[in-house]
C-alpha cells in the first residue's frame, strides 16, 4: 500500500464554473506518516501544462486498476474528489463520478480535525496551523502570482503532513491505552 498525500487547489468551490489550478502529492511513509519522497506540484500555469493536462496526470494515478499503488491522504477529499471527477469526465469524456473515489481506500482527516477543533466545523482547518488561508489564491491567479499560490501550497502540505505524521503515531498508543482500561 502506497500512502499520499493528496490535494488541489481551485478558482472556486463549484466545478462546472470553476478551475483546477494545481493538484499536489506526496508520498507518506506508512507506519510514520511522513514525507519520503517530494512534493509534486502539477500547475497549470507552468509551461506546456493546461487544466486538461494536470487532470490528465492525476487521473492516471487515481484510477490505477490497483487502488492500494495511490491511496489519497487529506483533509475534505470529497471536495477534491468532486472537483477531479467533474474534470475527469469534462477533459477526458470518462465518467467516473465521486463515489468512484470514495468508495477506495483513503484516509481524510476532516473529521479528526473537527474532532481537534473541540467539535466545532467553524475553523476545524486552523488545526493545521497555516499562516494564509486558501481564500487568496483566485486573486493570486487572477494577479499572475503563481509564486505566492506555490508557497501556499508547500505550506499546506507541510503542515498537513506534521499532522498526519503526529496522528499517525499518537492515535494507535492512545486506543491501545484505551482498551485496556476496558479489559
Amino acid at each position: 500500500m502506497t500512502l499520499v498525500y493528496f490535494d488541489t487547489e481551485t478558482t472556486g468551490l463549484d466545478p462546472t464554473q470553476d478551475k483546477i489550478l494545481t493538484i499536489q502529492y506526496q508520498r507518506l511513509d506508512i507506519t510514520k506518516g511522513y514525507p519520503v519522497g517530494p512534493l509534486k506540484i502539477l500547475k497549470i500555469w507552468d509551461e506546456g501544462q493546461s487544466e486538461k493536462n494536470i487532470v490528465s496526470a492525476a487521473a492516471s494515478l487515481l484510477i490505477e486498476s490497483n487502488p492500494w499503488r495511490f491511496v489519497p491522504v487529506g483533509n475534505n477529499l470529497t471536495f477534491d474528489f468532486k472537483f477531479i471527477s467533474a474534470k475527469i469526465k469534462q477533459h477526458l469524456g470518462l465518467d467516473v463520478d465521486t463515489l468512484f473515489f470514495l468508495n477506495r481506500p483513503h484516509i481524510d482527516l476532516k473529521h479528526v480535525m473537527i474532532l481537534l477543533n473541540g467539535g466545532r466545523f467553524k475553523g476545524y482547518h486552523n488545526i493545521l496551523g497555516k499562516h494564509e488561508s486558501g481564500d487568496k489564491i483566485p486573486e493570486w491567479y487572477s494577479a499572475r502570482d503563481y509564486d505566492k499560490i506555490t508557497e501556499y501550497v508547500k505550506n499546506e502540505a507541510k503542515s498537513f503532513t506534521k499532522l498526519y505524521s503526529k496522528l499517525q503515531q499518537s492515535l494507535p498508543t492512545l486506543f491501545y491505552r484505551r482498551l485496556d482500561d476496558y479489559v
